[in-house]
């Protein structure tokens, strides 16, 4: 029986995604796949940077889709996918020849490493993603606050936040690479990536508005920085980066952030604020759950370098 290579269409997305996400329960399943459907039918602006690139191929036998890999290519740098699947009646052969497909593009289009996700409940094949060279690196816990614990005034604060300003590019990216010093957050990853290249990949994913972009201050001070982003056809708000000065942490700051965070999305009118953040960083995840925040997703990360 003949197996063959096609780029996925929109039209061919679903059944793509109902192979890759079969692992997931209806609840959890259908919004998933509605979401990553929308985003895809998402149309870039005429004068935008450039922005994420989808990288969707599934393989078919004798006309059937059996398989195949969704990813994304950031400015970054970095192919985000998830975890190639196939249909249960494949050998593990297709599934190595969709893992050498997916590499492949990687390695044509220069990405500096494959981060692949699988979801808490899916099962990895270790021993396959060992032979691809694939490495744990983490969980990563996606969380969530609704408008109903949005403080409805902006908090008290011993901080102030100033917006950036397209000419103070090089200070945020000091800023930044100031607060990657013993984190927290996926510190196998630090360095691998240069702050510089990292925050031109957070601004040039999305629509980039710099009011949400602000440096943290502390009696006159610049401490650290908070990157919002407003999700594309959506009322959701990201808190997509909070880093704050090693010599800072501790002391209660980040707990005025995030609340300043979800004031910031109730002023905006968004109904929830998301954010990412790596389960082993224990200080961050029980604040983000003092203030309202609730797990709606957890996928382990794996990583491999081109």
């Amino acid at each position: 029986m003949t197996l063959t290579y096609h780029s996925t269409t929109q039209t061919q997305l679903r059944q793509l995604l109902e192979i890759l996400l079969a692992h997931l329960p209806d609840e959890l399943r259908q919004p998933r796949m509605d979401l990553t459907l929308r985003q895809c039918e998402q149309e870039p602006a005429q004068d935008a940077l450039p922005q994420t690139r989808y990288e969707i191929f599934h393989y078919e036998r004798d006309g059937a889709m059996i398989g195949g890999a969704f990813s994304m290519l950031r400015p970054d740098g970095t192919l985000l996918t998830l975890q190639p699947a196939v249909v249960p009646t494949e050998p593990e052969t297709t599934l190595r020849i969709i893992y050498e497909t997916l590499l492949g593009f990687a390695v044509t289009e220069n990405a500096r490493l494959v981060m692949l996700l699988v979801d808490c409940q899916q099962s990895a094949d270790q021993a396959l993603l060992d032979e691809f060279g694939f490495a744990m690196v983490s969980e990563l816990l996606n969380l969530n606050a609704e408008r109903t614990v949005f403080p409805p005034q902006c908090p008290a604060r011993r901080l102030t936040f100033h917006p950036y300003q397209m000419e103070r590019w090089d200070e945020m990216v000091a800023v930044v690479e100031k607060t990657y010093k013993n984190t927290l957050d996926f510190p196998q990853l630090t360095g691998l990536v240069p702050a510089e290249d990292i925050l031109r990949g957070y601004r040039e994913s999305h629509i980039f508005d710099p009011n949400l972009w602000l440096f943290i201050e502390y009696q006159s001070q610049i401490i650290g920085a908070l990157l919002l982003t407003q999700m594309e056809n959506a009322a959701h708000l990201e808190l997509t980066y909070l880093g704050l000065a090693e010599e800072f942490r501790g002391q209660g700051f980040s707990r005025e952030i995030v609340q300043f965070s979800q004031f910031i999305a109730g002023q905006r009118n968004d109904t929830h604020l998301l954010v990412s953040v790596d389960a082993a960083n224990i200080p961050a995840v029980k604040t983000y759950l003092r203030y309202g925040f609730q797990m709606h997703d957890q996928k382990v990360i794996y990583v491999r370098f081109c």
